[in-house]
């Protein structure tokens, strides 16, 4: 038995439905990624933050009048 489809699909539905899944799977990529590293981040304690202050709060003490 052989069934026939009515119904073709046009270049532009597929490039539009080709942009659309690619879409959504660069979402639900970045999402991964982005819970990812927030648990990394979040479960290991010995991990060591240095954070450099911006360069004009290096200057903040300078100019007080202490």
């Amino acid at each position: 038995m052989t069934y026939n489809v009515a119904s073709q699909e046009s270049g532009s539905e597929r490039v539009a439905m080709s942009l659309l899944a690619a879409g959504i799977m660069f979402v639900a990529g970045y999402t991964v990624v982005r819970v990812g590293f927030a648990q990394a981040t979040a479960s290991d304690p010995n991990v060591q933050v240095n954070v450099v202050p911006h360069q004009a709060e290096l200057w903040t003490g300078a100019f007080s009048e202490n």
